[in-house]
């Protein structure tokens, strides 16, 4: 038989035709598998893990099919030991079941930071130190003194503490502050509208002390006491009030922005 008597029969159209529907069955044979292994078409909704525990999320996890590695800890103060801070995939992504999330949560324990020498800084480098260290300016109290306005002495819970001691991060600092034999007197500064530790630093650097805080009735968790600003001081910060260096400045703090801006407005006017 000639070649071209071959390829114009029906046998050689037939298995043509054979190997093209084998072909196609085989694709989609392979492809079914395909789908099976890596469960397609089978996506899952990622929860939203942020801002819970681990024991709070494990009988999620379980009935989403989902598992979870924790890749890193951070610290933050207002956040509870061991919450979930971020987390990848974000809630709301489409992952395949059995997709690890990875997760980054607040640390356990409180990291600690080493106590730097203070003594003999002015006040105002003093504090820059303290806040660059992790630390928090605490109290201030003045000493009659030839070396005015230099730290004498540096203090936690009361007593002195040594340059390179461990601390705990965040661990309140107080200082002894050298004081002419003048008695010096500062401008009462404007904080109405500082959160309470702007108000801190406000009224630090002009060597005053934080007195009374009067928190108002809508102030009840501690995440309000960490956002609420000052609405109200005494004496005021209207730049007419002179007070002795160390004084303190009683502060009344809200949440409710409305009572800010009229306090602002009642200065102003």
């Amino acid at each position: 038989m000639s070649f071209f008597k071959f390829i114009t029969s029906k046998f050689f159209w037939w298995q043509i035709i054979f190997a093209i529907i084998a072909t196609i069955l085989l694709l989609c044979l392979v492809m079914w598998g395909l789908g099976i292994y890596t469960s397609s078409g089978r996506t899952i909704i990622v929860p939203q893990f942020k801002g819970f525990l681990i024991p709070e999320i494990d009988e999620e996890l379980r009935n989403s099919n989902l598992d979870y590695v924790v890749i890193d800890s951070i610290f933050k103060e207002n956040a509870r030991p061991g919450e979930i801070m971020e987390q990848i995939p974000a809630a709301g992504q489409k992952v395949k079941k059995g997709r690890k999330i990875f997760l980054t949560i607040n640390a356990y324990s409180l990291p600690t930071v080493l106590m730097p020498q203070l003594v003999d800084y002015s006040l105002r480098n003093a504090q820059v130190v303290i806040e660059t260290a992790g630390l928090r300016m605490g109290r201030i109290s003045y000493k009659k003194s030839e070396f005015s306005g230099l730290v004498l002495e540096q203090l936690v819970d009361g007593q002195p503490i040594a340059a390179g001691t461990r601390l705990t991060k965040g661990q309140s600092i107080d200082l002894v502050v050298g004081q002419g034999y003048d008695n010096k007197e500062s401008v009462v500064p404007q904080c109405v509208g500082s959160t309470l530790r702007e108000a801190r630093s406000i009224l630090n650097s002009a060597g005053l002390n934080p007195g009374q805080l009067i928190y108002d009735r809508c102030v009840t968790t501690r995440e309000d006491t960490l956002s609420s600003v000052v609405y109200r001081q005494n004496p005021s910060g209207d730049g007419s009030q002179m007070v002795k260096v160390g004084s303190q400045i009683s502060l009344w703090l809200t949440t409710d922005m409305q009572k800010v801006i009229s306090e602002e407005i009642s200065n102003a006017d």
